[in-house]
């Protein structure tokens, strides 16, 4: 389960898991909700922990953007 649907489930803002979670600021919970970036070990772990294994490690991955053919060099 992505992080995102476990706290609007749970009805948590970003602030309030980050207090759950520790070590982690409301931006960086954000973050990782929109997978814009992957966590810790540390902080996957927690997540693991907090939600009770309804979130796992492997659902924070970062989602990765497509290359545009004009980024790649020849």
């Amino acid at each position: 389960m992505w992080l995102k649907d476990w706290m609007t489930r749970e009805g948590l803002s970003d602030a309030e898991m980050a207090g759950r979670i520790g070590e982690i600021s409301a931006e960086g919970v954000r973050k990782l909700r929109f997978r814009m970036r992957g966590p810790s070990i540390r902080v996957a772990a927690r997540i693991e922990a907090v939600t009770a294994g309804a979130v796992r490690a492997v659902d924070l991955e970062p989602v990765k953007r497509p290359v545009r053919a004009e980024e790649v060099s020849a």
